[in-house]
């Protein structure tokens, strides 16, 4: 296999593994080999790869900004309720409230959430 192919082959693994598994990779193979791309390859033979699914946690963020965790089902439910209340009503929250709102998170001036 030629370098460009291992290569592609690196890059597509490393794709799909979170940041701290990558970096504990990369550390692995820098410290126990010669540092050769076949070596890296073999190490990523062996490491478990982690799902999209397991990797991400489904939910909302209530009004005490407090994470709330949901199944995927309850969060395509809630999604599908907002949609029904949106076309039921023809109104909705403007993009620039909600962009002001969470401009604001984190600082010493939080607005509401915009409702």
């Amino acid at each position: 296999m030629t370098a460009k192919n291992i290569k592609q082959q690196i890059l597509e693994h490393l794709e799909a593994l979170p940041g701290e598994q990558v970096k504990s990779l990369l550390k692995t193979w820098l410290t126990v080999s010669e540092g050769n791309l076949e070596d890296f390859e073999q190490l990523l033979s062996h490491e478990p790869t982690q799902s999209t699914e397991e990797i991400f946690e489904y939910g909302e963020i209530d009004t005490a900004l407090h994470f709330q965790p949901q199944t995927q089902a309850q969060m395509v439910e809630q999604s599908r309720k907002a949609l029904e209340a949106y076309r039921s009503k023809g109104s909705g929250v403007a993009h620039e409230h909600v962009r002001e709102w969470a401009d604001s998170l984190g600082t010493d001036e939080e607005r509401p959430c915009p409702r």
